[in-house]
Formats: structure tokens, sequence, C-alpha cells
């Protein structure tokens, strides 16, 4: 298997045609096309079902529409994948926040920080946390 190949895919898949793939789903997401861009990210969940990427996709298509339950499914089908890495704690936490539901949100930012402390989701959560304790974030719901 060459380097560059997506490890896990069900049919070589270079790195590069991966992202084209998935910048495809997000260039529908922000149009506004969910439904093109869910077809393009489950299309790259089924052709790499060992990456936890197309499942942050995923969740930010469900997050994108208010639908933080959905998003809190993929992220943890995401977390499931890749147990280690941050950015799907993180994504995780800020499903979370936005349900309200604060002690179990702070519990996985402040994992995705630990995990992974100089990485990109580990960003990503010490700025949710920033956020809610900014006040930033909309309130719990009741």
């Amino acid at each position: 298997m060459a380097e560059s190949e997506i490890t896990g895919s069900i049919v070589p898949v270079a790195r590069q045609q991966a992202m084209i793939l998935l910048e495809t789903g997000y260039i529908w997401l922000d149009m506004g096309k969910f439904d093109k861009a869910k077809e393009v990210f489950s299309g790259a969940a089924i052709l790499m079902p060992k990456s936890e990427v197309p499942q942050l996709a995923l969740g930010a298509l469900e997050f994108s529409q208010g639908r933080h339950d959905k998003a809190l499914q993929a992220y943890r089908a995401a977390q499931r994948l890749a147990p280690e890495a941050s950015l799907p704690r993180a994504h995780a936490g800020e499903a979370l926040l936005f349900m309200g539901k604060v002690p179990e949100a702070v519990k996985e930012l402040k994992a995705a920080m630990d995990i992974e402390p100089d990485s990109d989701g580990a960003r990503l959560a010490q700025a949710l946390m920033d956020a809610k304790e900014a006040g930033a974030l909309p309130p719990p719901k009741k």
C-alpha cells in the first residue's frame, strides 16, 4: 500500500482524493445543499469505514442544521474509530454544550485537551471552554 493511501479503505483511496471528496461535501454544506453534502459525507464514511474524518463531517452537517443530538451521535462514532484523537472529543463537547449538558461537555473538552495537548482538537476545546466561561454560548436548555 502506498504511504499516501487512507488506511482501512474498502478500495485504495489516496489522501488527496479523500480530501477532495470531503471538500466537495463541505462546499455543498456551505451552499446550504444539505442533502448533497450528506450524500458525499455518507459515501465517504462507507468508502473509509475505519476513518473518523467522514464521521466528523457528518457531525458538522447535523450541527450546522441545529440537530445537536444527531451531531453528537456522529461525533461518538468518530470517537469509537479514533479513541485517542482529540478532535472527536472536542466536537462532542461542543454538541453537548449546545444541548445544555454542561458537566458532560466540560468532561469531553478537558479530555480533548489532555489526550493531545498541542492539537487542533485541544485548541478547539480550549476555545469552547473560554467561550463557555465568557458566556458567549447559548444558555443551557431547561
